[in-house]
Order: C-alpha cells, then sequence, then structure tokens
C-alpha cells in the first residue's frame, strides 16, 4: 500500500537588500524579488502520514498516523 507524507516546517531566514535613502528601506515591510536570502534554520514541525487512498475504510474511519518530532 503506497502512502503520502505531508511534513511541517519553521524556517528562519535572513535578507538584505539595497535602498536609496533610509526613508524607503523604513518604510519597506517585505523583502523584494531584488533581495539576498539566506535561510538560517529550518526546524521539523511534525509529519503526517496517510494512506493514498481517498476513500474511508468499511468502519468509517480514515487510516492515518501522525508523527511529530519535539526538539
Amino acid at each position: 500500500m503506497s502512502v503520502i507524507k505531508e511534513s511541517f516546517f519553521e524556517a528562519s531566514f535572513q535578507t538584505k537588500e539595497e535602498f536609496d535613502n533610509a526613508e524607503i528601506a523604513a518604510k519597506s515591510d517585505n523583502p523584494s524579488d531584488n533581495a539576498e536570502l539566506k535561510v538560517t534554520e529550518i526546524k521539523l514541525e511534525k509529519s503526517v502520514i496517510k494512506t493514498n487512498q481517498e476513500k474511508e475504510s468499511n468502519d468509517g474511519n480514515k487510516e492515518q498516523l501522525s508523527v511529530e518530532k519535539i526538539w
């Protein structure tokens, strides 16, 4: 039987971007497409493993196994 694993991550990242002046930089809330992006940390929050079948089993319950990793 095949399964599908769905994982959820938390990520921290740093951006660097050049602006013409400090006022424009202060007003910028989100990085632009030209910003340099560096991922500093990736943390697995949890993974859920499900059967690859969309249908419910005979007893009305879907088969599902949830695995949560705690650091």
